[in-house]
């Protein structure tokens, strides 16, 4: 993620924030700060919200997903979080977090998505699965497909029967 820099600078300027201001408020040395306003925002998911709180705005406001033509997805969060930072380039993960967005609004909260298409979220840590997929043989698939062939039928069979 990036800071919109001149937006904050705009920002502190409109609210007499000071450089030693902000400083304080975040916990970022004035090397830092100026750091990240002289060399295009580029800073972590925490101190952006630091930097938000600061200026007392939201989060949407100062951030600018990277516009490059990005092929990276990323997952964020501090241990013990309850939050985590998403980012997604694939339409399959941004199509799953835009639903639960719609769905769970309390607990999915869309930030921003960039010009190149760039999904960018917050989601509860809770919702991180590591999964790996199952290796079965040629002999296991055929008994799985056969299985819930069976299963579907006797559904079926099932709801005539009722109707």
């Amino acid at each position: 993620m990036r800071l919109r820099t001149e937006a904050y600078k705009e920002i502190m300027q409109e609210k007499g924030l000071t450089t030693d201001q902000i400083c304080k408020s975040t916990g970022l040395s004035e090397f830092s700060l100026n750091w990240i306003l002289d060399n295009g925002g580029f800073t972590s998911d925490g101190t952006l919200k630091a930097l938000a709180i600061a200026a007392d705005v939201e989060l949407k406001e100062i951030i600018r997903p990277d516009p490059s033509d990005n092929i990276e997805n990323g997952i964020e969060f501090i241990k013990d979080a309850k939050t985590a930072t998403v980012q997604f380039c694939q339409g399959r993960y941004k199509s799953r977090i835009k639903r639960l967005a719609e769905k769970h609004p309390e607990d999915c909260q869309i930030l921003a998505e960039s010009p190149d298409g760039t999904l960018l979220a917050h989601i509860p840590v809770e919702w991180i699965r590591i999964n790996p997929g199952m290796e079965l043989t040629e002999e296991q698939k055929q008994k799985r497909a056969e299985a819930m062939l069976r299963n579907r039928n006797q559904a079926n069979n099932n709801q005539h029967e009722k109707a």
